[in-house]
């Protein structure tokens, strides 16, 4: 009967055992670094354009007063992000100047500030696109790289790469390129790195401890 016991707590502790480490794995992979780049086609001057960082792609929102579904929108040449005024998330924005896209590696802590009233938070200081005025009237996108906050509080750093369907000719206004690297599990950090977690190793190690001395 003993021994009944005995291997019945081993095969319930095994089973344990594997749904823990299934577990500890899913959660591990399911946080991941998204590197995406997409072209925008925000050409309608009365709609915007919405975005979803996380999907990758322009989401249908129908109401984006209430929605969480979108990060950051966009008509023409204005920006808008998902949080003060113009949305209901956590979205807020720190622009940082004389650096490179690839030399930030993490989230800085610093102001950020979400749409207002007065101002979309993108369109602060110099904006993120230069007017060159006649005769060419082109939107030149500026070497500012946006740290965002997501909707749903994730971290993104972004850049503006161009305004038109052929960047080259300047052909096909209101067709916004954007590149951006996001974290989807809340940390700041924008560089891929080897997932590890000391109590969930500590805790399977007590686990398959405890089964063997069953």
């Amino acid at each position: 009967m003993k021994r009944v016991m005995c291997l019945h707590n081993l095969i319930f502790g095994t089973i344990s055992l594997f749904i823990f480490t299934v577990s500890v794995a899913a959660l591990i992979v399911s946080a991941e670094l998204h590197h995406n780049t997409l072209t925008v086609e925000a050409t309608d001057r009365e709609n915007w354009t919405y975005v979803s960082l996380i999907e990758g792609e322009v989401v249908d929102i129908n109401d984006a007063a209430t929605s969480l579904k979108w990060d950051i929108g966009f008509k023409r040449t204005s920006v808008i992000v998902n949080g003060g005024v113009s949305g209901p998330g956590k979205s807020s924005v720190l622009a940082l100047e004389d650096t490179s896209f690839e030399d930030i590696l993490e989230a800085p802590v610093g102001d950020y500030v979400s749409d207002t009233e007065e101002i979309a938070t993108i369109a602060r200081g110099d904006g993120w696109y230069t007017y060159t005025g006649p005769p060419n009237h082109w939107i030149l996108p500026n070497e500012i790289v946006y740290v965002l906050q997501t909707a749903t509080g994730d971290f993104a750093k972004l850049r503006f790469t161009g305004y038109y369907e052929n960047n080259d000719t300047k052909e096909g206004s209101g067709n916004i390129g954007i590149e951006y690297v996001m974290q989807d599990d809340g940390s700041r950090n924008f560089i891929k790195s080897e997932p590890t977690d000391v109590r969930a190793k500590q805790k399977l190690t007590t686990t398959w401890a405890d089964i063997k001395q069953e």
